[in-house]
C-alpha cells in the first residue's frame, strides 16, 4: 500500500485538482469531503474528457468501491480504475493500492491453498499495520508535538524508543511511523515481550530449526525478526526482556543478523526496531536489570507519549470520537453528553491514560438510555462523593455511595459478561479491590 497520494476536496475546481496532479506527477487523485471522508477518485482520464475547467471535482470524480484497511485483496471489487483507495474505519483515505501491486500477490495467495505442499506450513496473520497517524487524536501542543517526531522518525532509519505510560498510545505511534516509512509496503510485527513467558521469548523472536528441543514443529518454525525481514519489528514492553535475551537484540542491533534456536549459522536481516516501554529503563540500567549497551543503541530516537493529564484539552476531542466509534459498533445514534459529565471527565487525573477514557465512554454508552449524564461513571471518578462534613452526612452519603457503587459494579458484570479483567478497567479498580467489593456487597460473580 502507498501511504502518499493526491487529495482533492470534493468542493475543489477541476483546474486546482489539475495543478495538483500536475504538481504531484500523479494520474490520480483521491477526493474527501469538508470532514476528510472519503467520496470517490478523480482520473487523468476523466479530466481529459473535461471541457470546463471551473466544474467542481465531484461533478466529474468516478465512484470506487474502497478497501477497508483490515481486509486482503480477496476483497477488492471488480473495476476499471488501476488504483484502489484504502480506508480506515472511519472512512479516511489512509493509502491506495494499485491493481498491478496486489496482482503481485496472487502467486503467494494460490500457493498458500495447497497445503499438501509442505509440511511445515502453517497459516499466519496478516504482518501489517493497522493504525496511522490519523488515528492519533488531538490537536493539542503536546500531541502535535509528538505527531512532529513521529513524522521526523519515520523518514530515518534509526532505531526508535517510544516512552509513556500505560494507555498512552505507544503502539499507535509505532504503527504510525511504519506507515510513514519507506518500509511500509513490508512486514509490520508486534511483539509484546511481557506476555510471552521468557523461556518461549527466544525462540518466538529467532525461530528455531527443527529438532532444535522435545515438541519443535517439523521443518522449524520462522521467528517474528524474520517475518519481519524488510520491514519494521514493534517490541513492546521491551523493559520486561530478561537479561539473557537483551544480548542478542544487541547483536541484532550491531550485526544484522539472527540466529535461530538449534542453528548452525547466522542469517542476515534487515529489520527495523521500533521499541516501546512503560518503565524507567534508565532506572532499570542502575539497577542492572537492562543493559546499557542495549539502552542507547534503542535510544537513538525517543518519542515521549503525553499522558492525558497533560493535554485534557484533548477530551472533548477524544469523547466525541470514541462516542462515534461505540455508537457505530452498537449500531445506535450517537448519545449527547451533558455538560457536569464532560467536566468531571476533564477534572480527572486518568491514571490509565486514553485507553481508560476509552473504556469508560464504552461503560458510559453502554448503561446510557439517551443523554449521557455524570451519574453513569464510576464512583472511583467521583472523590466529591466522599467529602463529607458530620458523622451523620457521612453515613447518609456513605450508603448512597456504597449502592451506587454496587450497582456499577452489577451493570458492568453484565455488560462484560463476568469478565473481571475488563470490569476492573471499565471501573477504574483492581482485581483485588473488586473481589473484595463482589464479597463486600454479596455479588455472585
Amino acid at each position: 500500500m502507498d501511504c502518499s497520494f493526491t487529495l482533492c476536496h470534493s468542493h475543489d475546481t477541476v483546474k486546482a485538482a489539475i495543478q495538483k496532479m500536475i504538481s504531484d506527477q500523479t494520474s490520480y487523485a483521491i477526493i474527501a469531503d469538508e470532514k476528510s471522508i472519503y467520496q470517490g477518485v478523480l482520473t487523468a482520464g476523466a479530466l481529459l474528457q473535461t471541457k470546463d475547467f471551473e466544474l467542481l471535482v465531484e461533478q466529474v470524480m468516478q465512484d470506487a468501491e474502497p478497501l477497508n484497511e483490515d481486509g486482503s485483496i480477496a476483497d477488492i471489487r471488480p473495476s476499471l480504475l488501476e488504483i484502489i483507495p484504502v480506508v480506515n474505519h472511519i472512512k479516511t483515505v489512509v493509502g491506495v493500492i494499485s491493481i498491478r501491486s496486489a496482482f503481485q500477490y496472487l502467486p503467494e495467495a494460490l500457493s498458500s491453498l495447497d497445503t499438501g505442499r509442505s509440511s511445515g506450513f502453517r497459516r499466519t496473520p496478516q504482518l501489517s499495520a493497522k493504525y496511522t497517524i490519523n488515528d492519533i487524536v488531538g490537536q493539542s501542543k503536546p500531541i502535535l508535538l509528538m505527531k512532529e517526531q513521529i513524522i521526523a522518525a519515520a523518514k530515518t532509519r534509526s532505531t526508535v524508543m517510544v516512552l509513556g505510560e500505560t494507555g498512552t498510545g505507544k503502539e499507535l505511534a509505532a504503527h504510525s511511523i511504519h506507515r510513514l516509512s519507506s518500509r511500509r509496503h513490508n512486514a509490520f510485527v508486534r511483539v509484546n515481550c511481557a506476555a510471552i513467558p521468557d523461556n518461549l521469548l527466544e525462540s518466538e523472536l529467532f525461530g528455531y530449526e527443527a529438532g532444535a528441543f522435545t515438541g519443535a514443529v517439523k521443518g522449524g518454525q520462522v521467528g517474528k525478526f524474520e517475518a519481519a525481514d524488510g520491514g519494521t519489528i514493534f517490541l513492546d514492553e521491551i523493559g520486561d526482556m530478561p537479561l539473557t535475551l537483551q544480548s542478542k537484540i544487541l547483536r541484532v542491533l550491531q550485526e544484522k543478523e539472527i540466529e535461530k534456536v538449534g542453528g548452525r549459522a547466522p542469517i542476515a536481516i534487515d529489520v527495523r526496531i521500533i521499541a516501546a516501554t512503560h518503565r524507567n529503563l534508565r532506572e532499570l540500567v542502575r539497577e542492572q536489570k537492562f543493559r546499557e549497551d542495549l539502552y542507547y543503541r534503542l535510544h537513538v530516537i525517543p518519542i515521549q507519549m503525553p499522558p492525558l493529564r497533560e493535554h485534557r484539552e484533548d477530551i472533548p476531542m477524544l469523547v466525541d470520537f470514541f462516542l462515534t466509534k461505540q455508537a457505530e459498533e452498537l449500531g445506535i445514534d450517537r448519545p449527547d453528553t451533558d455538560r457536569d459529565f464532560m467536566a468531571a471527565l476533564i477534572e480527572y487525573d486518568w491514571p490509565g491514560n486514553v485507553r481508560e477514557l476509552a473504556n469508560i465512554i464504552e461503560l458510559a454508552i453502554s448503561m446510557s438510555h439517551g443523554t449521557i449524564t455524570k451519574d453513569l461513571l464510576p464512583p472511583s471518578m467521583l472523590p466529591e462523593l466522599f467529602s463529607y462534613r458530620s458523622d451523620d452526612e457521612a453515613a447518609v452519603l456513605r450508603s448512597y455511595t456504597e449502592e451506587a457503587e454496587k450497582e456499577a459494579i452489577i451493570k458492568a458484570l453484565e455488560i462484560y459478561g463476568g469478565n473481571k479483567i475488563k470490569v476492573c478497567d471499565s471501573l477504574g479498580i483492581s482485581r483485588s479491590s473488586l473481589y473484595n467489593k463482589l464479597k463486600k456487597y454479596d455479588i455472585d460473580a
